[in-house]
């Protein structure tokens, strides 16, 4: 059985909410990723994905507003010890394409469906 421990990312870039949403896509540009965490006052309360500039920003806001104004709240997380087979039920029920891990109460990593694809790809057969 493959945990989301085993396909996680550890990397995690994370914004404070008053971070003006172009500076926030040029991050996520240079990093070639497609979120980002959005904290307010040193706590993690939301995430900010190509989702949300898709749906919202370019829709209704500015590249010059502040992130938090778009970020998705709650978090959705999940264990590092989870089921990834799990973790992607979630993922599909919710209609997201990451999850945040969690460790004792503390952020630890990002799952995303591109690392679900991945450990997929390099399990066994007999595994999945």
């Amino acid at each position: 059985m493959v945990k989301v421990g085993d396909a996680m990312v550890r990397e995690i870039v994370s914004v404070d909410y008053r971070t003006p949403v172009k500076e926030v896509v040029r991050i996520m540009g240079q990093r070639k990723i497609g979120s980002v965490l959005v904290s307010r006052n040193g706590e993690i309360y939301g995430i900010f994905t190509e989702r949300d500039l898709v749906s919202k920003v370019l829709l209704e806001g500015s590249l010059d507003d502040d992130v938090g104004k778009y970020t998705s709240t709650p978090l959705i997380t999940v264990s590092l010890d989870y089921d990834l087979k799990e973790a992607t039920r979630i993922m599909s029920d919710m209609k997201i394409k990451r999850l945040v891990v969690v460790e004792d109460g503390k952020i630890v990593g990002i799952l995303t469906a591109s690392d679900v694809v991945r450990a997929i790809a390099k399990a066994p057969l007999e595994v999945l």
